[in-house]
């Protein structure tokens, strides 16, 4: 067994001829999760049955443009179709501007913003500055979507195209704090980025991939949010993620972790080979869960400490 610290979670790396004899009960190390990666087919059963939730290491959220706007927006319950509408109407005041192109001063100045919204978060990592050259010289192509306040940039995104699984992926995004409670600028920001990638003649849109454990560098929140805008969680290695793969984890605590919190892991009693993910939602109060829903999730299973 090995302890890892993953951004503030402390996390216990066990091989498969660990397992049975359950070495994080006997340590006196602080641990948060323990995990398996990449857990064989022969150690499943044994691992679900320790209470390990099998699961993608990684999620991607996804969507079908559909043929237009309207469609899409047909396909969305009423209250999280308002939502998008008024966002929209509220952004409408500002400058909408879509860089095919994105130039280095519009892509410095939202990387300044995205710093700073990540600053506030309690994990946040500024994972976008590390792509500051790739978004400006490729090798893949990125577009940007941005808004501006007068001369102030407000919020934006910066959006790779995957031509070979015909769909955008919307990398990075920030908004500053005013028009994120007031209009919820990201909602027009990802539909303008949509309308673009049909304009493009592509097919699917993704809000990017996720670690698969929200309340720590993800709250779930982000969660709802997605869902309400007409996306999925499927594992990122079944929409072009090479590196994607599936581990196990038993959280034990929530020392390092929001509550609630929420794993989607492949329900024990469905063959290896469906993909359809189950909600374990962490939490110390079960009652909130009752709550918690998402059409595409194979049922809610409220999840209390292991310890």
């Amino acid at each position: 067994m090995k302890l890892i610290d993953e951004h503030g979670l402390s996390v216990a790396l066990i091989d498969p001829d660990e397992l049975d004899a359950r070495p994080w009960t006997s340590s006196d190390r602080h641990i948060d999760v323990v995990r398996m990666l990449r857990p064989p087919a022969d150690r499943i059963d044994a691992l679900q049955a320790a209470g390990f939730v099998v699961k993608p290491e990684m999620l991607t959220w996804l969507a079908e443009l559909g043929p237009d706007e309207d469609h899409f927006l047909a396909r969305l319950e009423a209250n999280p179709r308002r939502d998008i509408l008024r966002a929209r109407r509220r952004a409408a005041v500002l400058r909408e501007e879509v860089q095919d192109q994105v130039d280095a001063d519009t892509l410095d100045r939202f990387l300044a913003l995205y710093e700073q919204r990540v600053s506030q978060m309690q994990f946040g990592v500024p994972y976008a500055k590390r792509h500051r050259e790739a978004v400006l010289h490729g090798p893949q192509k990125y577009f940007g979507v941005f808004a501006f306040e007068g001369e102030e940039l407000v919020g934006g995104c910066l959006v790779a195209e995957c031509p070979d699984v015909s769909a955008i992926r919307v990398r990075f995004s920030a908004v500053t704090e005013y028009w994120r409670r007031e209009a919820s600028l990201s909602r027009a920001l990802y539909f303008t980025a949509m309308r673009t990638a049909r304009a493009k003649g592509l097919r699917y849109a993704t809000l990017g991939d996720e670690p698969n454990l929200y309340g720590h560098l993800t709250q779930v929140g982000l969660f709802a949010f997605k869902v309400k805008m007409g996306f999925r969680a499927v594992p990122s290695q079944d929409f072009g993620d090479p590196t994607g793969c599936d581990e196990a984890d038993l959280v034990l605590n929530f020392s390092a972790l929001n509550d609630p919190g929420l794993i989607l892991g492949y329900p024990p009693e469905l063959p290896a080979d469906d993909r359809r993910l189950r909600a374990y939602f962490l939490t110390e109060d079960i009652s909130r869960a009752a709550k918690f829903r998402a059409d595409f999730l194979e049922g809610v299973e409220p999840r209390t400490p292991s310890r």
